[in-house]
């Protein structure tokens, strides 16, 4: 292999590790009893896909929660 399709090999698994990492932290947000290490056994599509779907949990807890109707504190006159 030639020095120039190395370096390029080297900077797209470079990018994919970060890519990876960064997917990782961002599912750690959502599930904070996950482990990175357990995480990192999976690849990139699978992680994306585990992402997307905490998103749209999050998304679908957030828009039923707002449906929820608040009904005020009642004050005793004096």
């Amino acid at each position: 292999m030639s020095e120039q399709v190395m370096a390029l090999k080297l900077h797209f698994e470079t990018m994919s590790d970060t890519n990876k990492r960064q997917l990782i932290d961002d599912i750690r947000r959502y599930n904070t009893t996950v482990s990175s290490q357990f995480l990192s056994q999976f690849d990139e599509a699978a992680l994306q896909q585990y992402l997307e779907h905490l998103e749209g949990a999050k998304k679908r807890y957030t828009r039923i929660a707002a449906w929820v109707r608040r009904t005020p504190k009642l004050r005793l006159a004096s």
